[in-house]
């Protein structure tokens, strides 16, 4: 009940050829988090199958949750964690009909433009581009949200070192929309550099 996907571990590609089986009609977003604890020197090999296990039988037998965040990401794989194809529980103003993806590290202390932090962020802007484009949805402040924008919350999820509007243009350099279409490959060299800070 809830955590259906447990167990599954996708690659970029891999996630886009699974969400090509998954209606998501009933999202208009996306709400990114970071996961704070454990953070990247606590994971330095990134998920395991078994953390996933033993997170969602914390939020179910410990916090008594129907399910959980849908998605977790690390610096090269999307983990499942809840039933994409129904609401979960992450963030209780965007619950209804968002999406929710937890990238490892803590990063209110950890640096997301650099390392181990700037691949894990890579790989949620990759799901979030994935489903935004199941979905037909450009990325943008309506279809991407942060934690911290939930009006019942206080919490600076995911990080308040991490940008909206930088996070937007990564997800932009994922998307296959006309406009990331129309860039030649020197503009997307140099857009890539510019999110890396190179």
């Amino acid at each position: 009940m809830g955590f259906e996907i447990v167990g599954r571990v996708f690659d970029a590609e891999a996630f886009k050829e699974y969400i090509e089986t998954v209606n998501l009609n009933w999202i208009s977003s996306v709400t990114v988090h970071h996961t704070a604890s454990p953070n990247l020197a606590q994971r330095p090999k990134g998920w395991t199958i078994q953390h996933m296990r033993n997170i969602a039988d914390y939020y179910k037998n410990g916090l008594g949750w129907r399910s959980g965040p849908h998605l977790f990401t690390d610096e090269d794989q999307i983990f499942g964690m809840s039933s994409l194809w129904k609401p979960g529980v992450h963030a209780r103003s965007f619950n209804r009909n968002s999406i929710g993806i937890e990238t490892l590290g803590d990063y209110d202390n950890e640096d997301p433009k650099s390392g181990r932090g700037l691949e894990c962020w890579h790989t949620t802007a990759q799901a979030t581009a994935i489903i935004l484009e199941k979905r037909g949805l450009e990325p943008s402040n309506a279809s991407i949200k942060f934690h911290r924008n939930d009006p019942q919350t206080s919490k600076t999820c995911p990080g308040k070192l991490v940008d909206k509007d930088w996070f937007l243009d990564l997800v932009s350099n994922y998307t296959n929309s006309k406009n990331s279409q129309d860039l030649t490959i020197e503009q997307r060299v140099e857009r890539l550099e510019k999110l890396n800070g190179i």
